[in-house]
């Protein structure tokens, strides 16, 4: 099997599963994530189904507030 006919997951969808990843190792509540990404606690739970909405500008709060840069966040291995 190719690589180019691998199934992958969305890009939106690795995103949020480092986010949360980094929520974790950095210990951040749900309610301080929610804060970093300026939503409620209820869209974290809607971004566990799909991430779609997650806008650039949240993420770029989340590095800011955290520390992590956007290198920690994207994938590193994007087909082109």
């Amino acid at each position: 099997m190719s690589a180019k006919s691998e199934k992958t997951a969305p890009l939106q969808k690795v995103i949020w599963a480092k986010i949360r990843y980094y929520q974790s190792v950095m210990d951040i509540s749900d309610a301080q994530l929610a804060d970093y990404l300026c939503v409620c606690t209820k869209t974290l739970r809607t971004y566990e189904k799909n991430a779609g909405n997650l806008t650039i500008g949240q993420i770029e709060s989340l590095l800011v507030h955290t520390g992590l840069s956007i290198m920690d966040i994207i994938p590193n291995n994007i087909e082109q």
